[in-house]
């Protein structure tokens, strides 16, 4: 993952873009699914990114039981 990650372009913005990453995973041979929230959460900051996969495993475990 570090790997394509390093592949992603910083935009002008300052910004990365989630489809490019998910494009890159893709194409990597990685498998990407989708998991409906409960909430939404911004993608901005360490913190959003780490509220976002609590969530994101939460609702993971939900879905195998």
């Amino acid at each position: 993952m570090c790997f394509t990650c390093a592949l992603l372009r910083l935009l002008a913005e300052g910004e990365y873009q989630l489809s490019e990453a998910v494009g890159l995973l893709i194409r990597a041979g990685y498998e990407v699914a989708t998991v409906r929230g409960d909430e939404h959460v911004n993608m901005n900051t360490t913190a959003e990114v780490a509220r976002a996969s609590e969530l994101v495993n939460r609702q993971s475990r939900r879905n195998r039981q």
